[in-house]
C-alpha cells in the first residue's frame, strides 16, 4: 500500500471526503465516508476519489434516469458546444474547431462532469456560456455564464464600432439611430460614412446624455431583476422555513421562545373574504351599516374594515355578516424584540 493521502475536506464532484476509515483486507485500498451534496452518505474507495471514477453517492445515475438529458437546456448546451469544435459541418466551426478550440477532456467525455460544474457556477436559465479567453478551450478555467445579449455583443461576427468614445456594435448603433441594420450596412459597403449612414433619415439624434440615461436605465432594470429574483427565492425559503417551524411548535404545543433578543411568537391570523355566491348581499348590507365610503370594496378594505368590526365585537362576527363573511385562519411566526 502506498503512503497515505490526507483527504479530509477535499470535493470529488458533489462528494466531500469527510474521515479516512480503515482498510478492509491485506491489499484493499482506503475506505473513506463521505457525504454527497443529495445529503446522502457514501464509503469510497480513496482511488475512486482522486482518479474522477466515483464523484457522487449513486444520485447523479438517478438523475440520468428520471430526467430525459434531451429536455435539459444544459444538455442543448453542452451538445452544440461540442459539435461547433469537432463537426467542420457545422456552421460555426469555423470560429471555433477550425481555430484550435476543443472542449476539455473532462466535459466531452461526460455531460454530468459539466452539469455539475454549471450548477456550482451561476447557472440560470437565460444564460449561456462564454470563455474568458476567446482563443481558448472551453474549460472549468476559461468559462462563465452571462447574459445572451451580452454574448452577442462579443460575437466575432459582429461590427465594433467607437462613438463619443464608447464601443457600439453595428446592430446597437442602428437601434439607437432607428435605422435598419440592412440599410447601414448596405451605406457602409458603399463607402459612406458611419454617422452618415446612421443619421440620414434616422429618427432619432444619438447624443451623450441619451447614452448615459441608456446605460443607467439597463442598470437599474437589469438590477431590478436581480433583485426581483432574490426576493422571489428568499420569500420561498421564509415560507418553508415557517411552515416547517409552526409544525415544529404545534407538535411541541409551544406558543413562544426567545432566542437571541428575538421573540418567536405562534399567531394566528384571521383573513375575511366574501361567500362567493352572496357578495351582492354583503355589499348591500355593508351599505346599510354605514360602510358606503369604502365603496369601491375590495379585498384589502373588506379584510380591514372586518378586523375592526370583529375587535369591536368583543373577537366575534357581527351577527349581520353571518352567512355573508368566511374567515379564514392561518397560522404565522412573529418576531419581536424579547423584553430585557
Amino acid at each position: 500500500m502506498g503512503s497515505f493521502k490526507d483527504l479530509t475536506g477535499q470535493h470529488f464532484g458533489r462528494l466531500t471526503a469527510l474521515e479516512s476509515l480503515p482498510p478492509h483486507g491485506k491489499n484493499s485500498s482506503r475506505l473513506w465516508l463521505c457525504e454527497c451534496e443529495c445529503g446522502e452518505i457514501a464509503i469510497v474507495r480513496g482511488t475512486d476519489l482522486t482518479n474522477g471514477h466515483t464523484m457522487s453517492c449513486g444520485c447523479y445515475r438517478k438523475m440520468k434516469k428520471a430526467v430525459p438529458m434531451s429536455e435539459l437546456r444544459l444538455h442543448r448546451i453542452w451538445s452544440n458546444m461540442k459539435q461547433r469544435c469537432a463537426n467542420p459541418n457545422k456552421r460555426d466551426f469555423k470560429y471555433y474547431g477550425a481555430r484550435g478550440i476543443s472542449v476539455c477532456e473532462e466535459w466531452r467525455q461526460d455531460f454530468w462532469n459539466f452539469y455539475h460544474w454549471a450548477m456550482l457556477n451561476g447557472y440560470k436559465d437565460g444564460l449561456t456560456i462564454e470563455r474568458v479567453d476567446y482563443d481558448g478551450n472551453y474549460e472549468p478555467n476559461n468559462c462563465k455564464w452571462i447574459k445572451a445579449t451580452e454574448q452577442q455583443r462579443n460575437m466575432r461576427t459582429n461590427r465594433v464600432f467607437e462613438v463619443f468614445g464608447r464601443r457600439f456594435t453595428l446592430t446597437e448603433l442602428c437601434r439607437l439611430y432607428g435605422q435598419p441594420r440592412s440599410t447601414v450596412t448596405d451605406r457602409l459597403d458603399k463607402g459612406q460614412p458611419l454617422l452618415t449612414a446612421l443619421k440620414k433619415n434616422g429618427r432619432y439624434k444619438l447624443d451623450n446624455r441619451l447614452l448615459e440615461l441608456s446605460d443607467r436605465l439597463k442598470e437599474l432594470r437589469d438590477k431590478k431583476g436581480d433583485l426581483e429574483y432574490e426576493v422571489k427565492q428568499v420569500n420561498g425559503e421564509i415560507e418553508n422555513i415557517t411552515t416547517e417551524m409552526i409544525g415544529l411548535m404545534t407538535t411541541d404545543e409551544l406558543s413562544s421562545f426567545n432566542r437571541n433578543g428575538v421573540t418567536f411568537s405562534l399567531v394566528t391570523q384571521e383573513y375575511p373574504a366574501p361567500e362567493p355566491e352572496r357578495k351582492p348581499e354583503l355589499w348591500a348590507v355593508m351599505k346599510e351599516q354605514g360602510f358606503e365610503h369604502l365603496f369601491t370594496i375590495n379585498a384589502q378594505t373588506l379584510q380591514a374594515t372586518v378586523k375592526e368590526l370583529i375587535a369591536e365585537n368583543d373577537g366575534v362576527l357581527p351577527t349581520w355578516l353571518d352567512g355573508l363573511v368566511k374567515i379564514a385562519e392561518k397560522n404565522s411566526i412573529r418576531l419581536t424584540k424579547s423584553k430585557k
